[in-house]
């Protein structure tokens, strides 16, 4: 299990991004701690590496020159 630094730290973002990602939901983690308190967060490596996953994109192929418009 890693705290928000580790994670942040291990894919090169800040901390503030990982704790959006928490509080929007998008990154599964765990929260320890009493309710409305600020309590402590901890993200599983491998559910990291699955996120990360979910947010690769591929880079899209040379597009052609558009050829019926001409400019200049």
């Amino acid at each position: 299990m890693l705290t928000s630094k580790q994670a942040a730290e291990k894919i090169g973002v800040s901390d503030s991004l990982i704790y959006e990602w928490c509080a929007a939901g998008v990154l599964p983690h765990y929260r320890f701690g009493r309710k409305g308190r600020r309590g402590t967060i901890r993200i599983d490596e491998s559910e990291l590496e699955a996120f990360l996953a979910g947010c690769r994109r591929e880079a899209r192929p040379e597009v052609p020159a558009l050829k019926h418009i001409k400019l200049g």
